[in-house]
């Protein structure tokens, strides 16, 4: 079961920092955790330290963040080149941050990240553009664009790569290839829902509006608590 964590598991709030999950699906999450036969990730576009502080995770739970670029065995060292290439982009990002009054920048260990939900709307257009048609556009950099974000990365990472990289480690030496359940909210979570395999028993929950590849949806974070505990029913129906 992998969650993203901003708009699944926690409401969208200004202030990142101030997220924090719905009480009743950190208490479904934490007891699907304990749970046998149930593997319990958070699949996140926030960096590693930032999905530590905001989700206190269960323990047991796998954390994958960075959009796959941080995560249990995922490797963290930089190329010289890519390191080089990485302080050139936290340098274009940050003057565009300073030219665009409101927006942020965010530092990751692989990646920068232009945040502009708290900008006026014109600063964040122009700010998201001068981005995407600049610094994005280098040899070697990957850039994906979420809702009031635009993520650069020098690392080729993404969720549906995450989630391929966490079901195939699950299956293991056995070779038993677990079910999927994937729910999130976000464009970025869009690479995670084409991963999967409905054919061999994954579901991809939607939340909120939008195209998506996703075979469900559910409106809000209130909506996935109900799941969540649903699921946790089942599961302790067939514990027995």
């Amino acid at each position: 079961m992998a969650l993203d964590f901003d708009g699944v598991v926690a409401p969208i709030v200004e202030k990142a920092g101030a997220a924090r999950a719905l009480p009743a699906s950190a208490e479904a999450v934490e007891a699907l955790a304990r749970a046998d036969r149930v593997a319990v990730a958070l699949v996140s576009g926030r960096s590693m330290a930032s999905l530590r502080e905001v989700s206190g995770p269960p323990a047991g739970a796998l954390l994958v963040a960075s959009h796959g670029a941080e995560g249990d065995g995922v490797p963290t060292d930089l190329t010289p080149e890519q390191a080089s290439l990485l302080e050139r982009l936290v340098g274009e990002v940050t003057a565009v941050v300073e030219a665009h009054p409101g927006t942020e920048v965010e530092h990751k260990p692989a990646g920068v990240v232009l945040h502009t939900r708290r900008a006026p709307r014109d600063a964040a257009a122009a700010s998201a553009r001068a981005v995407l048609d600049g610094p994005a556009r280098r040899d070697g950099v990957k850039a994906l664009e979420g809702k009031e974000v635009v993520e650069l990365s020098v690392v080729d990472a993404d969720k549906g790569r995450a989630l391929v990289a966490l079901r195939d480690r699950l299956a293991g030496s056995s070779g038993a290839r677990p079910a999927v359940l994937f729910v999130g909210d976000d464009v970025t979570d869009e690479n995670g829902f084409r991963a999967l395999e409905p054919g061999a028993g994954d579901v991809g929950v939607k939340v909120g509006d939008g195209a998506t590849a996703a075979g469900f949806r559910v409106g809000t974070p209130e909506d996935v608590t109900a799941l969540l505990q649903r699921l946790l029913a089942d599961v302790l129906t067939s514990r027995g």
